[in-house]
């Protein structure tokens, strides 16, 4: 988890690198990239505050199953011009994957913890 100014995100600049490669960023990717992932991070931490869970994430296993919405939504908000329905498309499928989680529909396990006896269980997301 990375840390900007007194609040914690979920993802850094060299997680975004690494999730989407950095062949196209312009000289000044760095800054508009961290801007939106602190930005993506506190939205994150309003769909996972308001199903009452405890913010920021603390748990590594949550804190990754959250990242790649949060990378996907700093994407799309880096470069709000981009027309690409690739890009849009992330950018839905993480908002649908918080508002999951906001209303449990998706629950975020800590490491270690798994559910039982419920309709409702954990996901695992493996990002391609």
């Amino acid at each position: 988890m990375a840390k900007r100014n007194a609040f914690m995100t979920y993802a850094s600049y060299e997680d975004f690198r690494n999730e989407f490669g950095d062949d196209d960023l312009p000289d000044d990717a760095e800054i508009r990239v961290v801007r939106a992932i602190d930005r993506a991070s506190r939205l994150a931490d309003t769909y996972i505050r308001s199903n009452g869970i405890a913010v920021p994430l603390v748990d590594p296993v949550a804190i990754a199953d959250v990242r790649g919405s949060v990378l996907d939504i700093a994407r799309y908000n880096a470069w709000p011009d981009t027309d690409s329905e690739n890009l849009r498309k992330r950018y839905e499928d993480a908002l649908a994957f918080l508002e999951g989680v906001a209303t449990g529909k998706i629950h975020l396990i800590a490491e270690g913890k798994t559910t039982t006896g419920s309709k409702l269980t954990n996901i695992r997301l493996f990002r391609a």
